[in-house]
C-alpha cells in the first residue's frame, strides 16, 4: 500500500525545535515496518484548533486524487485532527476506501474493515485530544478567576495604571503618577454636567491625556473611562461588578455624580445577576427558536422559559428537565465485558498526552526566558540612557503581560495534566453510570460540562425534551438499542425514554 507521511506542529517554535523533522523520520521507520510505500511527506506548521487549516486540506486533496487506497500516517491523533468535525470528513474517506489512518503512538489503525469498536477508539482518543486543548483554555480562565477572587485584575492596566511587579515579586497595578491625576481631572471636569464626550477630548488634549500606547485617547476611549468603575474600586468582569485591592484614583462619589450626569438624573444603571444556572445557553425553544432562559422564583424554585405554539410564555420546573436527562443517560451503557479493551486505550492516549504536554511545556519555557532576557537588556538600555523612561515604561509593561500570559499557559498545562486524568476516569463512569453522575452530583459546573460533553443539542417543546447526542455517546446508544446488546444490561439501565425525543 502507498502512504502520505502527515508531520504537523502548532508553532514556529516547535518547528525551530526540529520536532518536524524528528515526527517525519519516525514516521519514515514506522511505514518501512508496515511496509508501506511513502509516496509524498507534508511537513506543515499549522494550528488544529483555530482557522481553516488550508495545508491540510491540501493533503486530504492529494489523498483523494490516488487511484488506490492511501495510508495516512501521524505520529498521533492529535497531529491530525481535535474536534469531531475532522472525523466526519476522515470517516467518509475511510467508508469510501480512499485513505486508512495509521496513528503511530496509539498504535491504531483506522480502515474499511475496522469495526464499531475500532471506530468508537478512535472517537474516544479525538475527544481526549480535542479535550485537552478544550481543558488548557478552561484553566487559563480558572487560574484568571482565582485571581478575580481575590481582587486582583487579570488583564493589562487601565489607562491611568501601570503593570508592575510589587515588592513581592507579584504582579500588580498601580496608578500610573502622571497619567492618574489627568483622569481625575477628566471625571471632575465631566461631572459638572453639559460637556460632552468632544469638548472633554479637547480638554484631555489640553492636559496631555494619552492612551497606553502613548497617543490621544479619543471620545470612545474616554467614554470607556468615565464608565469604567474600576477607577473608584471596583472591577467590571464579564458583566459582574466585582471589588478590586488597587488604589482607587477617584472617589466612589465623584463617579456616581459621572454617572447621574451621562444617564439623567431619573435613570439608573444596569444591575447584573450572579445567579449560575444549569440549562443556561444549552436548550432551545422549538417553538420560538430561542435559546431557553432560566429564572428563579421564590428565591429557590428554578424555571427554564420555553413558550408555546401561540409566543405564550411556559415555565418548566428545572426538575422535570432533570428527570428527561436522567431518563436519557440510562441508555448509555457499556458492557462490562468491552471495558477491557477501552481501559488500554485510554492508557495509551495517557502517554500521548504527557509526550504533548511535556514538548509544550517546553516550548512556552523556552519562550519565558526569551521575554525575560528582553526586560533585562531594556533595562539596561535606560539605565545607560539609550531610551527615555516613557518607552522603557511601555515596553516594560508589554513584556509583563507577554511573562504573564506565558506563565499562565504553562500553569494551565499542568492543571490540564490532572483535568486529563479526570477525563480518563469521567469515559469509563460515563460507559457506566453517566445518568448516576448527573442524578447525584451537587456540583453546576460539572453537571454542565457533563451535558456539553454528551449533547450535540438540546431542544425542548412545551417541556418535552428533544436531543441529538454527540460522537461516540450516540454510538453507544444506537448499540443499546440493539437487541444483541441488551441481555448485556442490568436492571438499572432501562432504555424506555418518557417525553424525551430521539434525533437521529
Amino acid at each position: 500500500m502507498k502512504a502520505v507521511i502527515l508531520s504537523r506542529v502548532s508553532s514556529k517554535e516547535q518547528e525551530e525545535g526540529h520536532s518536524l523533522s524528528a515526527q517525519n523520520t519516525r514516521l519514515i521507520e514506522y511505514a518501512t515496518r508496515k511496509n508501506l510505500e511513502v509516496i509524498k511527506s507534508f511537513q506543515i506548521v499549522e494550528s488544529s484548533t483555530h482557522g481553516k487549516r488550508k495545508e491540510f486540506q491540501e493533503i486530504i486533496n492529494f489523498c483523494k486524487k490516488q487511484k488506490e487506497t492511501i495510508a495516512l500516517i501521524a505520529d498521533a491523533v492529535d497531529r491530525i485532527q481535535r474536534s469531531f468535525k475532522e472525523s466526519v470528513l476522515l470517516d467518509e474517506l475511510v467508508r469510501k476506501d480512499k485513505i486508512e489512518l495509521h496513528f503511530n503512538r496509539e498504535n491504531m489503525i483506522i480502515g474499511k474493515s475496522s469495526n464499531a469498536m475500532d471506530i468508537m477508539r478512535w472517537d474516544f482518543a479525538v475527544m481526549g485530544a480535542k479535550s485537552y486543548v478544550l481543558q488548557l483554555s478552561e484553566n487559563v480562565k480558572r487560574s484568571v478567576e482565582f485571581k478575580i477572587k481575590n481582587g486582583e485584575f487579570p488583564g493589562a492596566a487601565p489607562t491611568g495604571y501601570i503593570n508592575y511587579k510589587n515588592e513581592h515579586g507579584k504582579n500588580w497595578l498601580k496608578p500610573d503618577e502622571i497619567m492618574a491625576p489627568k483622569i481625575k481631572k477628566i471625571f471632575e471636569t465631566y461631572s459638572l454636567g453639559h460637556t460632552s464626550l468632544k469638548e472633554l477630548k479637547l480638554k484631555a488634549d489640553s492636559i496631555g491625556l494619552k492612551s497606553r500606547s502613548g497617543k490621544p485617547v479619543t471620545t470612545s476611549l474616554l467614554y470607556k473611562i468615565i464608565t469604567n468603575p474600576f477607577y473608584y474600586g471596583e472591577m467590571n468582569i464579564n458583566g459582574q461588578i466585582r471589588p478590586h485591592v488597587y488604589i482607587p484614583i477617584v472617589s466612589k462619589e465623584l463617579w456616581d455624580q459621572c454617572q447621574l450626569v451621562r444617564l439623567g438624573a431619573n435613570k439608573k444603571p444596569f444591575k447584573y445577576s450572579s445567579k449560575e444556572f444549569l440549562y443556561r445557553g444549552l436548550i432551545r425553544c422549538a417553538n420560538s427558536g430561542r435559546i431557553c432562559t432560566s429564572e428563579l422564583k421564590k428565591g429557590e424554585f428554578t424555571y427554564v422559559v420555553c413558550y408555546d405554539e401561540n409566543g405564550k410564555r411556559k415555565y418548566i420546573p428545572e426538575q422535570e428537565i432533570n428527570a428527561q436527562i436522567v431518563s436519557i443517560l440510562k441508555t448509555l451503557y457499556f458492557p462490562n465485558e468491552y471495558l477491557d479493551e477501552y481501559r488500554k486505550h485510554l492508557k495509551t492516549s495517557k502517554e500521548a498526552e504527557i509526550e504533548y504536554r511535556n514538548k509544550e511545556i517546553g516550548q512556552l519555557k523556552a519562550s519565558l526566558t526569551k521575554v525575560t532576557e528582553r526586560a533585562d537588556k531594556l533595562l539596561t538600555l535606560f539605565i545607560d540612557g539609550d531610551i527615555e523612561k516613557d518607552v522603557y515604561s511601555a515596553k516594560k509593561n508589554e513584556f509583563q503581560r507577554e511573562k504573564t500570559r506565558l506563565e499562565n499557559k504553562i500553569k494551565a498545562h499542568s492543571a490540564a495534566d490532572d483535568n486529563f486524568n479526570d477525563l480518563i476516569c469521567e469515559l469509563l463512569a460515563i460507559a457506566q453510570n453517566c445518568w448516576n453522575i448527573f442524578d447525584l452530583s451537587t456540583n453546576i459546573e460539572k453537571k454542565r460540562n457533563l451535558l456539553k460533553m454528551l449533547f450535540r443539542t438540546l431542544e425542548i417543546n412545551n417541556g418535552n425534551l428533544g436531543y441529538a447526542l454527540r460522537f461516540p455517546f450516540s454510538e453507544l446508544q444506537n448499540l443499546s438499542n440493539n437487541p444483541n446488546w441488551l441481555p448485556l444490561m442490568d436492571s438499572n439501565h432501562d432504555t424506555n425514554n418518557q417525553n424525551v425525543v430521539s434525533y437521529r
